[in-house]
């Protein structure tokens, strides 16, 4: 009998036709079987389209066309537009009685991904089709968890504090370092050793041009070099991104990276078919959380020095309860200077209660972004034969064991991989409700305004790489160096020694 027979379509892949790429990277990141559409190849039942960038497709007996432009009518924006949105705002948190802040992705990603798959699935499987993801994690796992570090100065007790707190969970860290702030912290470096280490750029800043950025990232990875350390990863300083920061990290070979300036709280994906991975992780860090205690406008007039740290292990215990249900990662961060490092007992809750969560995978973002990028290349298909499904694995080489999760409307049961084909009957599966909701969001605040915060971006402004190395290559730099100049100029003369009156008022300096 032909292939392209009705009841020997299969039920999975998705077939997509010309669908936007912003779709496209979502089934990707939510592991769920599809390819290109090829005209008369029989390769899946359900045949995804885009009504506004072509006709309805010419598909085969037993397909059926499902139009995804209709998920558009569900936002107030395009959907698939947003998800490849670069941009950044800053954004509130609720903690209690603390409002912290950061500079964030304008889009929630994840938010956007988890609405659009909800009501594709329900669109598939009103068309006759079923909804099968691979789990984000190996079986038998649920959840992922790593605390990434960012070394951005060095103290050398927070510095011991922070290593000492992570004691016993070395396997779920990640270390990125800035290299002129430990470059000569020798001792340091030398016991951050057999941990999974990145870059955290030479200079604490994202500079605009890709040569900037490369100088900077190459040079902080050669300190990491030299200290006989294998740095296998990027984080750039601040969590800002943009395409010149991407396009640097590529020629530099950079397997993967982690800015929440592109993506917050949501699994990894590839902003570049192909390029470096991005590993988001949460932005709210202890850091923020004692920032906005200091301004003041938060907390009691009785509150202690820890209760911002108290705040914040209260804050990530819930974000991990929700993430570990959700069935995706918890991937937190921090700094030791003046953060962790005063408050290392936090850390260390933290830590021990996330690791203790059920079926938690505790690992490095290297160790992730392997099993990520292993996942991406697994193809499933999918068959009804007899009133069962049959799972057709085929897998690149690796240690991977795998798990897919089978959708009935709000309900989801797990099945192991555990043969290259796996059959089960949905009625013989044990399943759980999914959350209706996903857990708190930020509130977008937008961008500071005024003319000082536009000249800012605009120059491209900071004060960390020393005059001398800012080329003069343009424009931007040439302001940059002449209004360093400036303010260095006129805080050398406020701090000038003042010298004392001799006229008429004995010792008193001069007014102004």
């Amino acid at each position: 009998m032909s292939r392209t027979a009705e009841h020997n379509l299969p039920l999975l892949p998705l077939v997509l036709a010309d669908v936007p790429d912003g779709l496209a990277r979502a089934l990707e990141q939510e592991g769920v079987p599809a390819e290109p559409f090829s005209p008369g190849s029989g390769q899946g039942r359900v045949v995804l389209f885009d009504s506004r960038a072509r006709g309805r497709p010419g598909v085969e007996a037993g397909q059926v066309a499902v139009d995804v432009h209709r998920l558009r009518e569900l936002f107030r924006h395009d959907p698939f537009v947003a998800l490849g949105d670069e941009g950044s705002t800053r954004a509130a948190w609720a903690l209690g009685p603390y409002r912290p802040t950061e500079e964030v992705a304008r889009v929630d990603k994840r938010w956007v991904r988890w609405r659009l798959l909800a009501h594709l699935r329900s669109m598939v499987e009103d068309a006759g089709g079923i909804w099968i993801r691979l789990s984000s994690c190996p079986w038998p796992y649920q959840s992922a968890l790593n605390f990434r570090i960012d070394y951005d100065e060095y103290h050398p007790s927070d510095f011991r504090a922070v290593q000492d707190a992570m004691a016993g969970y070395e396997e779920a860290t990640s270390h990125f370092v800035c290299g002129a702030s430990y470059e000569s912290a020798r001792g340091a470096l030398a016991r951050l050793r057999g941990l999974d280490v990145g870059s955290h750029g030479y200079h604490h800043h994202t500079y605009r041009t890709v040569e900037e950025n490369v100088t900077n990232i190459a040079r902080g990875i050669d300190v990491l070099v030299r200290a006989g350390l294998q740095p296998s990863g990027f984080a750039a300083p601040h969590g800002r991104f943009h395409r010149n920061l991407l396009e640097a990290a590529e020629t530099l070979g950079i397997e993967h990276s982690s800015e929440f300036g592109l993506a917050y709280d949501e699994v990894p994906f590839r902003p570049a078919a192909g390029g470096v991975l991005e590993v988001p992780v949460h932005p709210v860090c202890l850091g923020i959380v004692q920032e906005a205690a200091r301004a003041g406008k938060n907390g009691s007039p009785t509150d202690t020095p820890a209760a911002p740290a108290r705040a914040w292990v209260e804050h990530v215990r819930g974000f991990a309860d929700a993430q570990h249900r959700l069935g995706e990662p918890i991937f937190l961060y921090g700094h030791p200077t003046g953060r962790l490092g005063r408050y290392p007992q936090a850390l260390a809750a933290v830590l021990h209660d996330t690791s203790n969560l059920p079926a938690v995978w505790k690992t490095t973002l290297a160790e992730f972004a392997r099993w990520w990028r292993f996942r991406i290349q697994v193809r499933l298909t999918v068959w009804l034969e007899h009133g069962s499904y049959v799972v057709k694995v085929e897998r690149p080489p690796g240690p991977y064991r795998l798990a897919i999760r089978y959708y009935r409307g709000q309900r989801m049961a797990v099945v192991p991989l555990e043969a290259e084909a796996v059959r089960f009957s949905p009625n013989a599966l044990s399943y759980v409700c999914q959350p209706a909701e996903l857990p708190q969001r930020p509130v977008p605040l937008g961008r500071p305004g005024g003319l000082r915060h536009q000249l800012q971006r605009i120059l491209d402004w900071e004060t960390v790489t020393p005059f001398d190395e800012i080329p003069v290559n343009s424009w931007r730099n040439l302001a940059k160096r002449t209004l360093r100049l400036l303010w260095s100029t006129a805080i050398h003369r406020r701090l000038r020694p003042v010298q004392l009156s001799t006229s008429r008022g004995g010792d008193r300096p001069p007014k102004g």
